[in-house]
């Protein structure tokens, strides 16, 4: 796992996580580790991401098993864990940082 980032907190949360995911960091998890910010600070952040365009969300194929989280490796951190809010959407997805034109 990387080292938390180096940035100094006046850096807002949305240039954290670009920087981290420009820097390889894909995992919802790895990314509030190593920006600092709550899980649910990352979440927040990634969707407002994807309403602005800057990042693309893909669902990958072989979303939930029928049976459930019970055995799924990823049921901590897709959401669709029991107890969690339900999520819009189940099943692992892939979010890609676009790179945007200057000035935006």
């Amino acid at each position: 796992m990387s080292a938390p980032s180096s940035q100094p907190a006046s850096v807002g949360p949305m240039r954290r996580i670009a920087a981290a995911m420009e820097a390889g960091i894909t995992a919802r998890t790895a990314l509030a580790e190593h920006t600092g910010l709550d899980p649910e600070m990352v979440d927040a952040v990634l969707d407002r991401m994807v309403q602005l365009g800057m990042v693309s969300a893909e669902t990958l194929g072989g979303a939930c098993a029928d049976g459930g989280c019970g055995g799924c490796s990823a049921r901590a951190v897709c959401g669709g864990a029991p107890g969690a809010d339900a999520p819009a959407r189940r099943g692992p997805v892939l979010l890609t940082l676009r790179r945007l034109p200057p000035g935006r």
